[in-house]
């Protein structure tokens, strides 16, 4: 028994309608309006052959077709019973007025009425129009009869016949929009927009070809930008003079985005087409009409060949020859290397920029074009704190790097991030951070949903590949890496291939000497697949808490080596090696000491660790509250660390001595008890042997605390002559330091078999010398400047930085702005960046901003200042920023 439209209702939604014969009018009703409509279409498609000058619509009937000398008028109906003279007596009627206009002259033509049917006549109907009396302008169009004139299109019996003509028909256009079925639905939706009254109801000669070329063109615009354009750092140009190019990221790197935005400011016509839409056999022509849209005059695009795919763009090309033609082709990663190629040879003299997502077969995708893929760099620093900025929720610089690490600074990442910030972190940056590494976030993240998909169609190796450089998080070499897959289920030709697959997928990035590492974007999830059974875990870290130290050990020492190493020395609980290290001045001056701070207050506290273990922890932990300027924590853990060696002074040696009397004397220049300070100096001097090391650093302390309780003349002179015991000590002189580069002097100290620590040393004192002869108001000479370059000789970056920015405001001091420049750009800036000292480095970047003021570039110096205050600083850093601010003004106000 067949179903009635109320059954299939029923099938679909599970429930009867309530009203079942209004389910049958409505859709009678609407299948007979998108009949007309389609009809309507199918005209417009033979406008041309038809010569026709006008295609009215929904005026005095259906529609209305203006040709030289007629007028005809069409009236379309749909039924699904034969067609009785009641359907049409209206028509024919109502027809009687037109035919007298024209019959008075009111309008042009010869009349003729056609109402066309999608069914047969009925016996009745069929007798009277065979009658005498039937008027001959009047002629029904039934799918049985032919029409009566040829360029007509013919009544169907049903939409899917009427479907089917128009996309043949369309298919014969000679230029046509992306694809024959496209058109006619672009058409027929351009009639429906008419028949409401709004827009232009009629349908010209000059107007049809311009409308193909209206949907071709809306489809392929370049994309609209959703907010403010940020560029990404170090963005390369959108057009060079490489012919093909290929950009290549992740979803949400950005790339259509800086295409378009780029686009807006490039002085050419440039052609958009987008891909992702189309099957791989439709690009090339749909390409090909595009291209025909924007550059081909209405002739040339007339005498295009019917012909389709690769042969319509080849004949689109030979019209273009002597046109710059530059072509963004977007999302190429759907298209195989094979297809790309043959469109990139089929358009030699067009510049082409390919973006698309990194795909498995990369290596050979850009082989195949001859190409090397290109990358965009993500926003730098400035950009993701404008972002936090005006999502509410500011971040340091310190949160704002860690932001980078974890999104890879890609735009669509960062912004999701910053909403995650606001809407389930209460606006708090640093926790969601901590969260995201955790994995421990409960809103998905764009990027989860992006990368999830890509990591979940890896192979099991592959997967554990990539754990495996996640753990490691700094660049590893291919004997590290085969170090840690040992303890793995992977050998070495898995290794290699899973290598190659995710270099192919823009997982796997290798740097300039030949390190492999992971994009920034995917540790986080890569994390995800190391193997989880702890004893597995803990021989992963091990291992490459041993690779690191042999790394560092050997001569491959870098920041980031040795961070990770630390804190594999605090995960895996190696806590006599942290300590150890812990114990070199140079560790408080790395940017991950403070991290370190939750293991070594766990060692301070614990009643069961060895006393030399909780000394150096409490020292550690002192010192850091130092350099945080935390007087209250540094006094109590001073009290500790006394406490404790009072309690242990028979396991105490020099070094333990000099230690205790460094922080002691400290406490006592903030009290200005010189009395005290004294008296710690000479105790502890006592248990030192003469013209020891010891001694030296004992000296220098009870100095640095003479200046701080503010005794500069005492202070100057302990330092200067300490200045001359390390000079002498050293091999050096006078003539060594002075005019000469850091080269030479290392040269020099490498020829006499230096400590570098005492160069450090040093340094120390001509610094500390210099900030006493500043408060006294007295001549240093050069002191700064040697200070300054032994600093970068011993690798105390944040001494070098500090006491540069104290250089570059002498040399502004003494109207030398070029060299205080040269001295912030060349020497300050980079060190800052490179070390990781984002405290530091925002400070020089104000202070730049204030010398460019100087020099008179006020906009610069604006922009930049501005850039800085949506960081999120400390207070006093906050307001020192503020107070340069201010100074801007004031010199920009003369």
């Amino acid at each position: 028994m067949p179903k009635t439209p109320e059954d299939s209702h029923a099938d679909r939604h599970g429930d009867l309608v309530i009203d079942a014969d209004q389910l049958v009018r409505i859709t009678s009703l609407h299948r007979g309006f998108l009949y007309q409509h389609l009809y309507a279409a199918a005209c417009l498609l033979r406008f041309k052959t038809a010569g026709l000058h006008t295609l009215l619509v929904e005026r005095d009937e259906d529609l209305e077709a203006v040709l030289p000398g007629r007028h005809l008028y069409l009236q379309v109906k749909t039924r699904s019973k034969p067609l009785q003279w009641g359907d049409i007596s209206g028509a024919v009627d109502n027809f009687a007025a037109a035919r007298s206009r024209h019959t008075e002259g009111k309008r042009p033509g010869h009349p003729q009425l056609v109402i066309v049917a999608n069914v047969p006549l009925g016996p009745k109907l069929a007798t009277m129009t065979t009658a005498t009396d039937w008027p001959d302008d009047v002629t029904l169009l039934t799918p049985q009869a032919t029409p009566p004139e040829e360029w007509l299109p013919p009544a169907w019996t049903d939409l899917e016949e009427g479907i089917a003509w128009c996309t043949r028909e369309a298919a014969q256009v000679p230029f046509s929009s992306l694809s024959p079925l496209t058109l006619v639905w672009k058409l027929a939706a351009r009639v429906v927009y008419a028949c409401t009254g709004h827009g232009n109801q009629a349908f010209t000669a000059d107007t049809v070809e311009g409308l193909y070329e209206q949907f071709v063109q809306e489809l392929q615009d370049f994309p609209a930008l959703d907010h403010d354009y940020l560029p990404q750092a170090d963005e390369p140009d959108l057009l060079t003079d490489a012919r093909v190019r290929l950009i290549t990221g992740f979803s949400g790197a950005g790339k259509t985005a800086w295409a378009a935005h780029a686009a807006q400011h490039y002085p050419e016509p440039l052609t958009y087409f987008d891909a992702t839409a189309l099957a791989a056999d439709a690009v090339a022509g749909g390409l090909g009409r595009e291209l025909a849209a924007r550059h081909l005059t209405a002739d040339q695009r007339t005498g295009l060949p019917h012909a389709v795919g690769i042969d319509l763009l080849r004949a689109v090309h030979q019209h273009l020859t002597g046109t710059p033609v530059a072509i963004v082709l977007d999302n190429v990663h759907h298209l195989n290397a094979t297809d790309l190629k043959q469109i990139t040879q089929t358009l030699p003299t067009a510049r082409l920029v390919l973006l698309g997502q990194p795909r498995p077969d990369q290596t050979t995708y850009s082989a195949h074009l001859g190409i090397t893929p290109e990358f965009l760099n993500g926003w730098n620093a400035d950009h993701v704190a404008q972002v936090l900025a005006d999502a509410g929720a500011p971040a340091d610089a310190t949160t704002i790097d860690r932001l980078i690490t974890l999104t890879g600074g890609l735009p669509l990442y960062v912004r999701n991030a910053a909403q995650l910030a606001q809407n389930h972190y209460a606006q708090d940056t640093a926790r969601m951070c901590q969260a995201l590494i955790a994995r421990q976030h409960t809103a998905p993240t764009a990027q989860d949903l992006i990368l999830e998909e890509i990591f979940e169609g890896l192979a099991p190796q592959a997967q554990t590949t990539a754990s495996l450089l996640a753990l490691a998080e700094i660049p590893l070499t291919h004997d590290e890496l085969a170090r840690l897959a040992h303890h793995t289920s992977l050998s070495p030709s898995d290794c290699a291939r899973s290598l190659r697959t995710l270099a192919g997928l823009g997982i796997l990035q290798r740097t300039g000497d030949g390190l492999t590492t992971l994009h920034d974007a995917t540790r986080v999830l890569a994390a995800d697949y190391i193997p989880h059974h702890p004893s597995t875990q803990h021989q992963l870290d091990l291992t490459l808490s041993t690779i690191l130290h042999d790394s560092l050990t050997n001569g491959s020492a870098s920041t980031g080596r040795l961070a990770r190493w630390a804190r594999l020395l605090a995960r895996t609980e190696q806590t006599e090696q942290l300590l150890s290290l812990a114990s070199h001045d140079y560790f408080f001056d790395q940017p991950f000491a403070a991290d370190l701070e939750p293991t070594l207050q766990m060692v301070a506290a614990d009643p069961a660790a060895r006393p030399i273990d909780r000394f150096d922890a409490l020292n550690a932990l002192a010192s850091l509250a130092l350099d945080a300027d935390d007087a209250a924590a540094h006094k109590q853990l001073t009290e500790e660390l006394t406490t404790l060696a009072d309690a242990h002074q028979q396991d105490w040696g020099i070094r333990e001595t000099v230690v205790l009397a460094g922080h002691q004397m400290h406490q006592h220049a903030d009290s200005h008890d010189i009395t005290a300070l004294n008296a710690a100096y000479l105790a502890a001097r006592k248990a030192l042997p003469k013209n020891s090391a010891a001694r030296r650093i004992l000296r220098y302390n009870q100095a640095k605390g003479l200046c701080r309780a503010e005794r500069y003349i005492q202070a100057d002179t302990i330092a200067l002559d300490l200045a001359e015991t390390y000079m002498a000590h050293l091999g050096l002189e006078d003539r060594d330091i002075v005019g000469t580069s850091v080269e030479q002097v290392a040269a020099r100290l490498e020829a006499a078999d230096a400590d570098l620590d005492d160069c450090k040393r040093l340094a120390d004192c001509l610094a500390l010398a210099v900030r006493c002869k500043r408060q006294l108001s007295q001549s240093f000479g050069l002191s700064a400047l040697h200070a300054m370059k032994l600093y970068q000789l011993s690798q105390a970056w944040r001494h070098f930085v500090i006491i540069g920015q104290d250089i570059a405001d002498d040399f502004v001091e003494l109207g030398d702005l070029q060299q205080a420049m040269e001295l912030l750009d060349n020497a300050l800036l980079p060190a800052a960046r490179q070390q990781g000292l984002g405290d530091l480095l925002l400070a020089v970047r104000a202070q730049r901003a204030v010398v460019l003021a100087y020099t008179g570039d006020f906009a610069v110096a604006r922009t930049e200042i501005e850039s800085l205050l949506r960081y999120n600083v400390p207070p006093p850093q906050a307001q020192e920023i503020n107070n340069q601010k201010d100074l801007i003004e004031h010199l920009a106000r003369g």
